[in-house]
């Protein structure tokens, strides 16, 4: 019978392609953890979908996961994926109520399918998805207090590039994450439909929103020094990696409704061997302190850096 370890790794060898790569340059016990959070993260996801065969597997599928959530909201709970949370939380400090967070953005994503209105809600919504799994992942990884502002925006980074990559494979589910008032409000079935002047409209919030995503991959760089040994080289290399994607998508002309571009293992490779001599993609911006400037739409969220006043 193969262990809840060995569960997670399959779990993450398959739906999780650009983090497994990077964890192994981490420390093995840690490699361990970070993956039983990925798999318990992916199966809050999969609870969330409501794509069960029937409505009654929905239904359970749905009330599991509020199960689940008063149950991290009450520190105690017998789920299984409470569990394997509430044990993080003891050995490793783990933020429990940025679990509670990806939860409701998980649920509401699947409530009201997504047709972002403006930067606000795509960055409440990048948040929610992926942010928060970056307050979840810092202790995992060895990180101290001051690196979670850092990782929540390396999450926000890579959730950017997600969007600009999955464009055209979001409108076919009836999703649009790019903000409304950058792509003239036109709606998933108009991008499938997009001519020629409204392709050249999206790929240029594409680009847009790739750019913004620098800002946030720079910032998480600065938080890199703040994560011990090898877990430092294994979060930077998927960083770069991640980022690499978007600099893909560039490459061929930001050409979205060709569906998504992804890097090859060799460009892995080579990104890995970059970083680990010391010249990695993503440089830091050269600043000591987080910019609560980046976190000014999501200030009142776990571990968001909250502006002086606020």
């Amino acid at each position: 019978m193969k262990s809840q370890t060995d569960t997670a790794e399959a779990i993450l060898a398959r739906h999780g392609k650009s983090f497994r790569f990077a964890s192994y340059f981490m420390e093995r016990d840690d490699a361990h953890d970070a993956a039983l959070l990925y798999m318990v993260c992916r199966e809050l996801d999969d609870l969330a979908d409501q794509d069960m065969p029937t409505e009654a597997e929905n239904a359970g599928a749905h009330q599991r996961l509020m199960t689940i959530r008063q149950e991290l909201l009450a520190g105690t709970g017998s789920d299984p994926l409470t569990k394997v949370l509430i044990d993080l939380s003891v050995r490793r400090g783990l933020d429990t109520r940025a679990a509670v967070a990806l939860i409701d953005a998980l649920i509401e994503d699947v409530r009201t399918p997504a047709l972002i209105g403006n930067e606000h809600e795509l960055m409440r919504y990048c948040y929610g998805v992926a942010g928060a799994v970056g307050v979840l992942m810092c202790p995992v990884v060895g990180a101290d207090d001051s690196a979670i502002p850092h990782g929540i925006d390396l999450g926000l980074a890579m959730q950017m590039t997600n969007i600009a990559r999955d464009v055209r494979e979001d409108a076919d589910m009836g999703r649009r994450y790019l903000p409304a008032d950058w792509v003239d409000h036109l709606s998933p079935d108009e991008l499938i439909h997009a001519d020629s002047e409204q392709r050249e409209q999206v790929a240029h919030a594409v680009d847009r929103l790739l750019t913004r995503a620098e800002a946030y991959y720079a910032s998480a760089a600065d938080g890199f020094n703040r994560i011990p040994g090898r877990n430092r080289r294994a979060i930077a290399v998927a960083a770069d990696v991640y980022r690499a994607i978007g600099e893909r998508l560039r490459r061929e002309r930001l050409a979205w409704w060709q569906g998504r571009v992804h890097v090859p293992l060799t460009g892995k490779i080579w990104l890995a061997t970059r970083r680990l001599s010391g010249h990695g993609t993503i440089q830091g911006s050269g600043t000591h302190c987080h910019d609560a400037e980046l976190h000014r739409h999501i200030a009142d969220l776990p571990g968001a850096h909250a502006p002086s006043g606020s």
